[in-house]
C-alpha cells in the first residue's frame, strides 16, 4: 500500500494566487543565468540547471507535507498534460494517458477532501499502470515514423507522474520529469526553444503549482502546425480539471472561495482514503 501524507486538521492559512518572497528572489536570480543544458550560447559553464531546479523545488516545500504533496502532484499533472500531445501524435487512440491524468486528478481531489487520515493506493493499481506504460512503449515503437527518443522520454514522464503519488518519491520523480521535458525530447525534439520552455516552467508552472491553479498557457514549440490548437486544448483541459476539483470541494462544503475564484487550502480537512481500487479497465471513467 502506498500512502500519501494527510492534511493536518489545523494548519496556517495560506495566501494563494501570490508568489512568496523567497521564490520571487530566486526567480530574479535565475532569469539572469544561462545554462549549457538548455543550449544557450551565452552559457559560460558557471550555472547549474540541476542545482537551480532543486532550489526551486525546495522553496515550494512547506512545513506541512500534505501541502507539499498537493503542489508536486499538481505540477506533475501540468507537465503530463504538456507531454500528452507528443504521444497522441503517434497513437491518438491510446487511452492510457487519460487514465493516468484522471488518476492524478483523483489523488488531488481526494487528498483535499475531508473524511480520513490518508490516501492509500494499492501497489497493484500502480503496477498495472506501469505495465501498461511498458506495453505502450512496445506498441509505439511499431510505428515506422516514430521518434524513439521522444516516445521513450514522454512515456517516462507518465511513469514518473505515477511515482509522484508516493510522497517519498515525489521530488526525485519531479526532477526526472523535468529532465525529460527540459533537456529531453518529451515535449519536442532538438535544441531550439529550450530556454523558452524553461521560462514557461519557471514563471507559469511553478507559481501555478504553488497556488494550485491552472497555468495561463501551455508551452508548444514554434513550428508545430497546430500550435494554437494544442495550447488551447491543454489549457482548457487543465481548467476543466481544476473546476472539477472545485466542484467536489463545493459539494462537500469544505472550501472557501475568494472573489477571484482561488482555493483557500487552509480550510481543507483530512482526505478520503482510497482502498481496493478496481482493475485498470475500470479504474476511471474516461469522458
Amino acid at each position: 500500500m502506498i500512502s500519501t501524507p494527510s492534511l493536518a486538521r489545523n494548519f496556517n492559512q495560506y495566501s494563494l494566487n501570490t508568489t512568496p518572497e523567497p521564490l520571487q528572489v530566486l526567480f530574479n536570480k535565475i532569469k539572469l543565468k544561462h545554462y549549457e543544458e538548455l543550449y544557450e550560447p551565452e552559457a559560460d559553464g558557471t550555472a547549474s540547471l540541476q542545482d537551480d531546479l532543486n532550489a526551486v523545488l525546495e522553496v515550494l516545500r512547506d512545513s506541512d507535507q500534505s501541502v507539499n504533496h498537493l503542489r508536486y502532484v499538481w505540477m506533475a499533472l501540468i507537465l503530463s498534460l504538456s507531454v500528452e500531445p507528443t504521444l497522441e501524435y503517434y497513437d491518438p487512440s491510446n487511452s492510457l494517458l487519460k487514465i493516468i491524468i484522471k488518476l492524478l486528478e483523483e489523488v488531488l481531489r481526494e487528498t483535499i477532501n475531508f473524511s480520513s487520515k490518508s490516501i492509500s493506493i494499492t501497489t497493484d493499481t500502480l503496477d498495472n499502470l506501469i505495465n501498461e506504460i511498458f506495453k505502450s512503449h512496445e506498441s509505439y515503437f511499431q510505428i515506422k515514423t516514430a521518434n524513439f527518443q521522444a516516445i521513450s522520454e514522454a512515456l517516462d514522464v507518465f511513469y514518473n507522474a505515477l511515482r509522484v503519488i508516493n510522497y517519498d518519491q515525489a521530488v526525485e520523480a519531479i526532477l526526472e520529469i523535468l529532465d525529460d521535458c527540459l533537456e529531453g525530447y518529451a515535449i519536442f525534439p532538438g535544441s531550439y526553444g529550450r530556454r523558452e520552455l524553461f521560462d514557461w516552467w519557471l514563471f507559469e508552472v511553478v507559481p501555478a503549482s504553488y497556488n494550485l491553479l491552472p497555468p495561463k498557457t501551455f508551452y508548444v514549440v514554434e513550428g508545430v502546425e497546430n500550435k494554437e490548437e494544442i495550447n488551447l486544448r491543454q489549457t482548457k483541459l487543465s481548467r476543466k480539471i481544476y473546476n472539477e476539483i472545485l466542484y467536489t470541494l463545493q459539494k462537500y462544503n469544505k472550501y472557501i472561495l475568494s472573489n477571484t475564484g482561488n482555493m483557500n487550502i487552509g480550510s481543507f480537512k483530512n482526505p478520503l482514503k482510497i482502498n481496493n481500487r478496481p482493475e485498470l479497465s475500470q479504474l476511471v471513467e474516461i469522458k
